[in-house]
């Protein structure tokens, strides 16, 4: 849910759920937004300086992490509000880097650098002030014929940083956007602004834009990513913003790398939800295993394809692709409770926490009805399958969700919790992981003009064997509501079946606690790919915005937090259980493949100056496919094979010019890379 206008935040007196069981006392229900975008966002009118000012390093105490000051935007409601966007953070393992995109501001000209785009980014893991260019315009908006705003405005940029097969440094790579822009003034949205800037070459920047005029008219990205390949894949929810029609699919915008211009060529496309769709389908993000052989997309939405208790909610729908994005499968629907939900769903809600909730005796577990909160998130592990992170919670009326009573904290007990959803067989069927429990679900910030949710967000690791989460939450005694936020992480090793700790307990970690953003962490962020420190431990990249006057609507300036990570030894808790049940027969780490180190791949002479010999072994007879990239990713030699287990390929370098090169050998999901040096 982003930047749009709040339905309205209702009491509801005796909720009856399928049984007609009913909850104790006053319920407090929130509803999702309706899709109208606001065209005029607020600009302050006594904004500072645009020159950022990083802030030093600082000694700070054990366990409390570094905050890094990045770039300002005109107002905080440039990543959404309600839950927002996600996919600005993007993290590079091979590179050690970050990037992240933002709206630019405060300024003068044009005013509060309306519609200009920046993209912070650094090498070295972030990890210091001096590391970072902050505020990097990657984005002008020019077209103005009088108005107040330009028709090449753009809002909302999400982020991702294209890095060349092999490459290891950052200035070989590309910072990527894309974002929203006004070509439609009447309705606000309509286009797609979109480019890439040459990562520490300012000039070499391009810029792209695809209009309203002729329809459709689009509305605001909501996913990104690049895949293993070097897809760019963004996602938008297909909704009508002049009759205000329940979107029927999604907008889907597929980005081919130009070897020739370095840059993405996009086609744009849809991709069909199933009919009737009850609700306007929210959160759609995109992402792939280590190898590319699998691609997922995930969203929250109900297009009557689950066979929920309660009709009135949310449930995750999946859209599986194994040629890299160029065709997918029919929407796939999670039930979550009933007879044929997710046991983790229907019995992470302690019988004390029950018989406290239902005015009487509560109903059988499998009569309760669940929803998924407005916003998740959705990664993919090294054996293909999907993970989706989202709240779980009752449902309300007119799919809403009931607010977590926050009552038993310190017992990690609640009626909200951060769930995965996942499956370990490619979707035929699916399994659920409480990650953490949640106090407070929405903060108005400062007025319900301008909520904020959960944000629930995911990565994994390069190779796919590990999980991390994050979300927002407030923890403070005093606190009524979601307004003083912190963000609370996790991680889950799946080879090990073991997740990470808080204290010896099976819960989440205050990763902000005592920090810079402590209690102003918000609209959290987090990159899609975390990045695997010298030690073997696993930083997660994370990034907030500290809202001045706890305001969305005044400037504001984005936080790094630096040096979050777990190590190795942090990973304790028991994935199965312990109380309340897993729906999986089996640890996720049993599913590793036996010959998944099998294939192999040797180059010799290496340096060579004319023909080299290329050996490749393979776990079974199958089609190999072996090619060879320069420095910049561009292929120069590439050939299809069928081995019966071992062959050797002749391979001639003396046409190519002396330098690195990279082959990959690639038989189904397993890949092997290596570097070849012609003299």
């Amino acid at each position: 849910m982003k930047k749009v206008l709040l339905l309205g935040v209702a009491l509801i007196i005796g909720l009856a759920v399928i049984s007609q069981a009913q909850f104790r006392g006053n319920v407090t229900s929130y509803k999702a937004f309706d899709k109208k975008a606001i065209s005029v966002d607020p600009v302050t009118s006594t904004q500072g300086s645009s020159v950022i000012t990083p802030l030093p390093n600082q000694t700070k105490s054990a366990n409390v992490v570094t905050i890094l000051t990045l770039g300002t935007s005109a107002n905080g409601l440039g990543w959404g509000y309600g839950g927002g966007q996600r996919d600005h953070l993007w993290a590079d393992n091979n590179l050690k880097a970050v990037a992240q995109a933002h709206r630019m501001g405060p300024g003068a000209t044009p005013p509060s650098f309306s519609g200009y785009l920046a993209m912070d980014h650094a090498a070295n893991y972030g990890a210091t002030a001096a590391d970072w260019s902050v505020n990097y315009q990657v984005y002008a908006a020019t077209m103005n014929s009088g108005g107040t705003y330009y028709a090449d405005a753009a809002r909302y940029p999400l982020g991702a940083i294209y890095n060349p097969a092999g490459n290891t440094t950052p200035s070989n790579s590309y910072l990527c956007y894309f974002a929203a822009n006004l070509s439609d003034l009447t309705y606000s949205w309509g286009g797609y602004s979109y480019g890439r800037s040459k990562w520490g070459t300012q000039s070499d920047t391009t810029k792209h834009l695809s209009w309203y005029s002729p329809p459709p008219r689009r509305y605001i990205p909501d996913g990104y990513t690049i895949t293993a390949a070097g897809t760019a894949i963004a996602l938008d929810i297909q909704y009508d913003q002049v009759t205000t029609t329940v979107a029927e699919g999604l907008y889907l915008s597929t980005g081919t790398w130009n070897s020739a211009t370095n840059d993405y060529d996009y086609a744009f496309s849809t991709l069909a939800l199933d009919s009737p769709y009850a609700v306007n389908p929210n959160s759609p993000h995109c992402q792939g295993d280590p190898s590319g052989e699998h691609l997922w997309i995930g969203l929250i939405g109900n297009n009557g394809g689950a066979t929920p208790v309660f009709d009135s909610t949310y449930y995750p729908i999946f859209f599986h692709s194994t040629d890299d994005g160029a065709t997918w499968s029919n929407p796939i629907p999670v039930t979550l409770d009933g007879p044929n939900g997710i046991p983790a769903i229907k019995n992470y809600i302690s019988d004390a926490r029950l018989a406290t909730v239902y005015a009487g005796t509560p109903p059988p577990r499998d009569e309760i009805a669940y929803t998924t909160c407005f916003d998740g998130d959705v990664t993919v592990d090294k054996w293909g399958n999907p993970h989706m992170v989202v709240g779980i919670a009752f449902p309300g009326g007119g799919f809403s969700v009931v607010s977590p009573d926050g009552a038993n904290s310190p017992k990690f007990d609640s009626t909200m919790a951060i769930f995965d959803i996942f499956s370990t067989d490619l979707g035929t069927t699916w399994c659920g992981r409480m990650i953490g429990i949640t106090k407070r679900f929405r903060g108005l910030f400062p007025s319900a003009t301008y909520p904020e949710d959960l944000r629930s967000n995911i990565s994994r690791n390069s190779t796919g064997d590990k999980i991390f989460y994050t979300w927002n939450d407030t923890w403070v005694a005093s606190a009524t509501d979601n307004s003083s936020p912190d963000i609370f992480a996790r991680g889950w090793d799946l080879i090990a079946n073991k997740l990470t700790n808080n204290s010896g307990q099976d819960a989440g970690t205050n990763a902000t606690y005592l920090s810079d953003v402590t209690q102003n962490a918000v609209a959290g962020d987090q990159a899609q790919m975390t990045l695997t420190k010298p030690d073997g431990s696993n930083l997660i990249p994370m990034v907030c915005e500290s809202l001045v006057g706890n305001d969305m609507a005044q400037a504001v300036t984005f936080k790094y937090v630096s040096d979050f990570s777990y190590a190795q030894s942090a990973f304790t808790i028991n994935a199965a259980g312990p109380v309340w049940g897993s729906d999986c027969s089996f640890p996720v780490g049993i599913n590793e493949p036996v010959a998944a180190a099998s294939l192999t791949a040797s180059v010799y002479p290496n340096p060579v100056r004319g023909i080299a010999s290329v050996k490749v072994t393979v776990p079974q007879k199958g089609a190999v496919t072996i090619q060879l990239t320069n420095l910049v990713g561009q292929t120069v030699m590439s050939l299809n094979r069928t081995i019966e287990s071992s062959d050797t390929f002749s391979l001639d370098a003396s046409q190519l010019t002396a330098g690195v090169y990279f082959y990959t050998v690639k038989q189904g999901s397993q890949k092997v890379t290596g570097k070849i040096i012609v003299e």
